[in-house]
């Protein structure tokens, strides 16, 4: 039994000693973290070709141009590297003048952002703040006197109205006196058809009067503004009335059964009193323009007062901003996007003193001039033969390059080639010297045929021999970059695997030059930056 017991003990302790070990092992194993480098990065295409004799050289430049230069004449000896004809390159030079300023400004706004605010400068942003403050304390009360104007404004007509509303009210209650405690008493006292008009008239004008006195009456005791929009609503609804009444018992004083009876001071009289109550109508209504207009005014100053605040607000806490910024120093995010402003530039600038290359015919090979087919001052087409020469050398290369890849081959291009019948140690150089623009099939597949020479001649070199060549064709130097193996694609974005804390998560970049084992970083990484490599 116990023998048992320690068998079964030293079984879990092995058992729990493989899974720990195989928990460390994951733990440690699981990935590794790559960090990105800075560096070159070189494109390359890789094809296979034959060696032949050598034979005539026909060169070409790959742009348009006028001849500024023929430096050969036919039958002269030349050297590799010598100049044979140079384009002209004005128009060129002044695009490079202009980039090389681009680049200037873009390293100097670098360094600026590098080197961070000076104590002028944040004192100049502290200043802008202070001014913004100032700004925003005089919108304040800015806003401050035009609610108190409005107020006081909008009390001033409302005072004015209910005076005019007092003085109407008189007005119409003398005419009423004069008018028809008087004249209707002297002429239309009786039961006729007419004094019945004229009495239902009185009538009207003295209810509407009575309910304008009651709220007149109300608006004095309590000086609402609505109660004094109500009172003056009432009253000049009463001298409406008022007005309607003395209309109708002066033409009623014009009836031939009364008309020789009329006096004309009573005519006058009531004449007198229709003038007054024309003058309080208007009074009424100017004292309900008045306040209508007040209001209307108060809101527009109301709110621009409150839209200027608005701005001065803004434009403090913009300023506070800046100066937060400003005394922060550089952001990680400006300083990248000033460095690869400046990577652009200096991009252009590269691109464009390639292009002055290009403007130069240069001798790939020693070798006799035996033809120019232009003079200075003419213009030479792309990829037209301009001269032909016969190279020193014994032999050239000859390769087809698929369509898929001859884009990227240029005219001068370099090249490393070994050749399978010596040593692969053995490495040779040549350049390309010649891109037939005419296609070969082969297996109904579309080649384009490319011309390569040595650099140098060597003995063991044989007619037939295959040669493997890495054409350079594009370089980039210190550029960010990652191995291939390490970039991954979904639905056309590209994406490495990063470690946040403990957690593994995905970050999107952008690529740039493909080498052929390292690929160019342009967006979402920083050199130094780990990208895990999963086991």
């Amino acid at each position: 039994m116990k023998k048992f017991i320690i068998i079964t003990s030293i079984i879990v302790i092995l058992i729990g000693g493989y899974f720990i070990y195989k928990a460390i092992s994951d733990k440690n194993t699981s990935y590794t973290l790559i960090p990105v480098s800075k560096g070159e990065v070189v494109q390359t295409v890789s094809v296979t070709g034959t060696v032949i004799p050598a034979k005539q050289i026909d060169l070409q430049f790959e742009n348009q141009g006028k001849i500024n230069k023929i430096y050969k004449k036919v039958g002269n000896e030349v050297l590799a590297g010598d100049i044979l004809i140079a384009l002209n390159t004005g128009e060129l030079n002044a695009q490079y003048q202009s980039s090389k300023a681009g680049l200037d400004i873009t390293q100097a706004k670098l360094a600026q952002i590098l080197a961070g605010s000076r104590i002028e400068d944040i004192q100049v942003y502290q200043a802008a703040v202070d001014n913004a403050k100032v700004n925003v304390t005089n919108k304040e009360k800015a806003l401050i006197d035009a609610q108190e104007d409005a107020d006081y404004g909008l009390m001033m007509a409302y005072e004015d109205a209910l005076d005019i509303i007092k003085t109407s009210y008189t007005v119409a209650d003398q005419a009423l006196l004069i008018v028809f405690a008087g004249i209707r008493q002297e002429y239309f006292n009786g039961n006729s058809q007419i004094a019945t008009g004229v009495k239902d008239k009185e009538n009207i004008a003295k209810n509407d009067l009575s309910l304008a006195k009651n709220s007149l009456d109300i608006a004095e005791v309590n000086s609402s503004y609505d109660n004094i929009d109500s009172a003056l609503k009432e009253m000049k609804t009463a001298v409406t009335s008022v007005r309607n009444a003395l209309a109708y018992i002066r033409a009623a004083l014009d009836d031939p059964s009364i008309e020789n009876l009329v006096s004309t001071a009573d005519k006058t009289s009531i004449n007198t009193e229709r003038a007054s109550i024309d003058t309080e109508l208007v009074s009424l209504t100017t004292a309900e323009q008045d306040i209508s207009s007040v209001k209307v005014t108060n809101k527009t100053d109301i709110n621009t007062a409150q839209s200027n605040l608005d701005t001065a607000e803004s434009a403090l806490k913009k300023a506070e901003d800046e100066l937060i910024l400003k005394k922060a120093g550089p952001r990680q995010e400006d300083i990248n996007l000033a460095q690869a402003e400046v990577n652009q530039a200096r991009a252009n600038l590269l691109q464009i003193q390639e292009k002055i290359n290009k403007m130069t015919l240069i001798s790939p090979v020693n070798g006799i001039i035996t033809n120019i087919e232009k003079e200075e001052g003419e213009t030479v087409q792309a990829n037209s033969i301009i001269i032909s020469m016969i190279s020193n050398g014994s032999f050239q290369i000859e390769a087809n390059i698929s369509e898929t890849e001859i884009a990227k081959v240029n005219l001068n291009d370099k090249s490393k080639m070994t050749l399978d019948a010596l040593n692969l140690d053995d490495e040779f150089t040549g350049q390309i010297i010649g891109i037939n623009p005419a296609e070969t099939i082969v297996s109904g597949v579309i080649y384009y045929k490319i011309t390569c020479v040595f650099d140098a001649e060597d003995s063991r070199i044989k007619s037939g021999m295959t040669v493997n060549l890495d054409i350079e064709t594009d370089k980039k130097e210190n550029v960010l970059y990652l191995p291939y193996y390490l970039i991954k694609e979904s639905n056309g974005r590209k994406y490495v695997n990063v470690l946040e804390g403990e957690e593994i998560k995905e970050k999107t970049i952008k690529t740039g030059l493909e080498g052929e084992s390292n690929i160019e970083i342009i967006e979402g990484l920083k050199e130094g930056e780990d990208v895990v490599s999963e086991s």
